[in-house]
């Protein structure tokens, strides 16, 4: 005990509890809006489910509470959050939404609980406990999902050993809680006594500012922000087509250049005027706004409006604003310390902070549902079709709220908080910061895939695989990565056309499948595109394939449902190039055909064609029959009555692969298999 003790003296046990307890806050917000989002994709609509997001309105229950009846309840809050966070990864999808959101409801009464308490205490000190810890738990985040291909390694089979060590430590610095706060119950009377406060005193130090609605809306604004995009780094390249490796050890060099400046550097917050603040905020929010804005596709209004095409990569001025969103994104965590300390020195009634951290949770609510109705556009109406191309939107609304705060008070406001002391503790603190940029290197550079270059083998024959994987998801709606990625192994195909691929956004938990999958296929050296950028609110349809990509493209075409993005590659096999589409057109009849029209004039004139995908259309419809005059169906080739020689009837499938009419069709299986809502379609073709 006298070791434990002694440990969590040294490196403080407050800054320890609250790394900890964000990250588990983080994993477990993840994992809600993820598992209602996957349970509603059956059904295609929003039901009952949704309303799981209200745990984040818990804080209301505080009102029920008085200052001096609050007792244990910040460790019993903080316990229910550590148990929550174990259990959360064992239990399937339908019990995961009551589990995670148990454990999210008792984090956002924890944290105005922890606040209400430890106003008596010296603010400067927490309130970089608060900014310090939301670092740790964004690098710790980072470094996890660097290890593991964008999932987060601490919640993946055998690795949750690691989440249950941050458990326990989390527990240990409860009982020092617990230890310590009853030392400071025997000395209260004393410290009453020798109070020379005057009443006028007394009432100016309690909350009468109304800026504390705002403060805390500030806090949950950064909170928003990190969740929706800075947890997982994968998220940004997707918006941009960035490079992954690049953007996530920069990532993590600058949020741990920022923890070393709070921890070793203190000064710094000194150098800060609110002007500065100020401005260094705005310049964030305009960078976050261009970073997407600039990948933002301009749609074909009308059924007879041509196709737009988007070349990849992008222009190199795209790049110009992440550049700048990536160096500033310090501003978050200084934001999250000086608005802690506003709060905190305001010494707000735990009744005004249960009001402010429940319109904190409706406000994390709202910005994410709008972020979700952006991809969603058409699917629940009257409401979700006005975000349509508004991708932009809940990250600057998230962006105004942080800056808010700074914005309603005064200079000697700022002038009078931005002093802080140095840690006794750098060395190990640094240390730490150091092993985590280390780890996450490490992580995203080994895992990357280093594809064979050789483009010059002699092929006779190619087999080729659609899978629609619905965003990852089995037929029971539950996460189901590795199960797809050993339906892929044993098909080893050497092309793969994926649909509803595109989960690298909070519906999807913020993972990548497709980074995944490439990152897992060891051996079979993958080169990949993701296809439509997240910005673009499409389903998503990447490619996958054993010969280098050459070119790529996207083409979208009319859509009154959700974006159709078509994505186009040329493949190099041997000395011959191959034009690969991979398809998911849906939404209604003119919108199928404006597909279906757009892709034929793509395939005209050009060779060794494949066009696959889920075309949401059976034999005899105009659509299928248009493009079977032109290219040959696989699976009738191989299986002239539609039904294979084991007796598997597939007249009326909806996913296709057509090949150019000299290929040769060797074989062609569907895989009739619960991981995913569609079956797997494979064809062997001879060239």
């Amino acid at each position: 005990m006298t070791f434990r003790d002694n440990l969590l003296k040294k490196f403080n046990s407050d800054l320890i509890l609250l790394s900890i307890l964000f990250l588990f806050f983080f994993q477990l917000i993840t994992d809600l809006i993820e598992s209602i989002y996957m349970l509603d994709l059956l059904q295609l609509e929003m039901d009952e489910k949704v309303l799981g997001l209200f745990f984040l309105c818990s804080p209301l229950a505080l009102l029920a509470f008085k200052n001096q009846g609050i007792g244990r309840s910040v460790e019993i809050s903080a316990t229910i959050v550590i148990a929550a966070r174990l259990i959360d990864p064992l239990v399937r999808t339908p019990i995961k939404i009551i589990v995670s959101g148990i454990g999210v409801a008792s984090f956002m009464i924890f944290l105005p609980l922890y606040i209400s308490t430890e106003k008596e205490r010296e603010e400067e000190k927490i309130s970089k406990f608060m900014g310090l810890g939301l670092i740790f738990a964004t690098l710790l985040s980072i470094t996890f999902r660097s290890l593991n291909s964008t999932l987060d390694l601490s919640m993946y089979k055998s690795f949750q050993v690691i989440g249950w060590i941050l458990a326990i430590l989390a527990l240990f610095t409860l009982f020092n809680r617990v230890k310590t706060s009853n030392l400071a119950e025997n000395n209260k009377s004393i410290k009453q006594e020798k109070n020379t406060n005057t009443p006028h005193e007394l009432e100016h130090a309690m909350d009468t500012s109304n800026h504390i609605y705002l403060m805390i809306l500030g806090l949950f604004g950064v909170l928003i922000f990190i969740y929706f995009a800075l947890l997982s780094p994968t998220v940004i390249s997707r918006w941009t087509e960035g490079n992954y490796i690049l953007i996530t050890i920069s990532l993590s060099i600058i949020l741990s250049l920022i923890g070393l400046v709070m921890t070793i550097k203190p000064r710094f917050f000194q150098s800060l005027s609110l002007k500065i603040i100020v401005t260094w905020n705005l310049l964030f929010v305009a960078c976050v706004f261009f970073t997407i804005f600039a990948q933002i596709v301009f749609f074909p209004s009308t059924p007879t409006s041509g196709p737009v095409l988007v070349d990849h990569p992008p222009a190199l001025y795209t790049y110009i604003p992440l550049i700048g969103m990536i160096a500033l994104t310090p501003i978050l965590y200084v934001d999250f310390t000086f608005v802690s300390r506003m709060l905190l020195k305001k010494k707000p009634s735990l009744s005004k902070l249960s009001k402010g951290f429940t319109l904190g949770g409706i406000l994390f609510i709202m910005l994410s549902l709008a972020l979700i109705f952006t991809n969603i556009w058409g699917y629940v109406e009257p409401v979700s079709p006005y975000f349509r191309n508004l991708f932009w939107l809940p990250f600057v609304l998230a962006g105004l709220f942080f800056t808010l705060p700074f914005l309603t008070i005064k200079n000697r406001v700022i002038n009078g908080i931005k002093k802080f002391k140095s840690f006794d503790q750098k060395p190990l603190i640094s240390a730490i910061f150091v092993i985590l940029m280390l780890l996450t290197g490490l992580g995203v550079i080994l895992t990357n895939p280093v594809p064979n270059t050789s483009a010059n083998d002699k092929v006779v024959s190619l087999r080729i695989l659609t899978y629609n994987i619905q965003q990852g998801v089995n037929i029971t709606g539950d996460k189901n990565y590795d199960n797809q990625l050993e339906l892929i192994k044993q098909v080893n195909p050497d092309i793969i056309g994926l649909q509803e691929c595109d989960s690298a956004r909070i519906s999807g938990g913020n993972s990548d499948v497709v980074r995944y999958f490439v990152n897992r296929l060891t051996g079979m050296n993958y080169y990949s595109f993701y296809g439509p950028k997240t910005v673009t609110g499409t389903y998503g349809a990447a490619v996958l394939s054993k010969y280098p990509i050459i070119s790529a493209k996207t083409i979208f075409t009319y859509s009154d449902e959700d974006e159709i993005g078509t994505t186009y590659v040329q493949i190099m096999i041997g000395n011959e190039i191959f034009n690969v589409f991979v398809n998911h057109p849906a939404g209604s009849k003119e919108a199928k055909l404006a597909h279906v029209e757009a892709l034929l004039a793509q395939i005209d004139g050009k060779e060794n064609v494949i066009s696959m995908g889920d075309f949401n259309s059976r034999e005899g419809s105009i659509y299928y029959e248009m493009q079977a005059s032109v290219l040959k169906d696989v699976w009738r080739a191989r299986w002239p009555s539609g039904i294979d020689d084991n007796g598997l009837d597939m007249r009326r499938r909806i996913d296709h692969i057509f090949v150019s009419n000299e290929f040769i069709v060797v074989e062609a299986r569907f895989i009739m298999d619960p991981q995913s809502d569609h079956p797997a379609l494979w064809a062997e073709i001879k060239i």
